[in-house]
């Protein structure tokens, strides 16, 4: 087939994902035979406010629409030069007018937006869910959000690429866990339940030690700025604290708000008392995933995220990306439970779950203690991910599900 992408946030690979997703797709769709054409347009201005539902400012809607219109009239150049099978693209609402999908289908050209924070961050992508013509995500238990806005929704899971998530067998493992991720939901908190209990733990990642701080939303001089006609409040700042209250109030009423505002200054209270601890298992930031984690006895996952995104809000665990890209490393792999998990693995032989902290501690404690074990989840875990869960095999059941499996 042949293909137009555009999936990269930005161009340049150190902002908002630009290398994230066509660094999991490029690769793939060329080993199946795929002819790529790329988006050459930077999603970047628009990318700097696509946490933002609707409701833009005049310049964003501006910024917004230059998008939409420069990347319809690349489609428009390269379908002329010979037509295109698929527009597959990673849209918030913030990047793509959605009534631009409307004249990429005047072309004859079907078209997906993937998006895999549905669970919790529908909101951002629903506009474009709801004109394009197929939704890819990633999260089986969203659909009926899709189905709830009249989108269309296709269910084909993440994967990994296993020439980038691979097994280093000259690597010596110590006989410790180790966590690649930022701090986020109750991460810390199971975290620092090892802690505790002297478990041999490092943790890879931002936000776990206190002393490393980057706050790009303030200029030269230390002050907010604002982007596009939208002020931007610096992350931690006393008018952030203040904006997040007025937002729970607005989204909650005053009885709801009132209570939304206690559970998260409880949280980040509580979140608080453990940075000590969880400063001395901080080992920075991984300069290559799988490299890190041969070098460890047992890889630990966290599943849960919060229910609208924001802190206080109901946890709910969903399969992550990583899900596939540890065992493809061949790691002993334990994460947190989830019913979807149970259709990629089969848990207790090929990778292995927790329901609490205390299942956690018992678990990290026996697979550390027997390598053995640990081993045999290992092997039959890399088997499984090398065979099942890679993205070829992700893409060719994308393409079966939307009818193009033959092209």
């Amino acid at each position: 087939m042949r293909i137009f992408l555009a999936v990269r946030h930005s161009i340049n690979p150190e902002f908002y994902y630009g290398g994230l997703w066509s660094g999991n797709f490029y690769p793939a769709l060329r080993r199946l035979g795929h002819e790529i054409i790329e988006s050459e347009v930077d999603l970047l201005p628009a990318s700097r406010f696509m946490h933002i539902a609707g409701d833009f400012t005049p310049l964003e809607k501006e910024t917004r629409a230059c998008i939409t219109e420069r990347i319809i009239e690349e489609v428009r150049h390269a379908h002329h030069e010979k037509p295109l099978d698929l527009f597959l693209c990673y849209f918030y609402n913030a990047h793509f007018d959605p009534a631009g999908f409307d004249e990429i289908h005047r072309l004859g050209i079907p078209t997906v937006n993937f998006y895999c924070n549905s669970i919790y961050q529908f909101e951002l992508i629903k506009d474009v869910a709801q004109r394009a013509q197929f939704s890819w995500h990633a999260e089986r238990d969203a659909q009926s959000l899709y189905k709830n806005v009249g989108a269309n929704p296709v269910w084909v899971q993440m994967g990994a690429d296993p020439d980038v998530y691979r097994p280093h067998p000259q690597k010596a493992r110590q006989a410790k866990a180790c966590f690649i991720g930022q701090r986020y939901a109750d991460r810390d908190r199971l975290l620092v339940s090892l802690i505790s209990e002297s478990v041999p733990v490092d943790i890879y990642g931002g936000g776990w030690d206190k002393n490393y701080v980057r706050d790009s939303l303030k200029s030269a001089d230390g002050k907010e700025r604002s982007y596009l006609g939208r002020e931007l409040v610096a992350a931690g700042s006393v008018k952030s604290y203040a904006h997040a209250g007025w937002q729970n109030f607005r989204r909650h009423g005053i009885v709801g708000g009132v209570d939304r505002n206690a559970r998260q200054l409880i949280y980040r209270s509580g979140g608080r008392k453990l940075d000590a601890l969880l400063a001395c298992a901080a080992r920075g930031f991984a300069r290559d995933v799988s490299e890190t984690f041969a070098r460890y006895e047992l890889v630990l996952n966290f599943s849960n995220v919060w229910a609208d995104g924001r802190p206080g809000s109901q946890l709910i665990a969903h399969v992550r990306l990583r899900d596939f890209e540890a065992p493809m490393c061949r790691t002993c792999y334990l994460t947190g439970a989830t019913d979807e998990i149970e259709e990629f693995y089969e848990v207790g032989k090929e990778i292995d779950t927790y329901t609490c902290s205390e299942e956690l501690i018992d678990k990290t404690k026996f697979y550390l203690s027997h390598p053995a074990r640990a081993e045999a989840l290992r092997e039959a875990g890399y088997r499984r991910a090398s065979r099942d869960h890679t993205w070829e095999r992700r893409f060719e059941h994308l393409f079966d599900k939307i009818g193009l499996a033959h092209i």
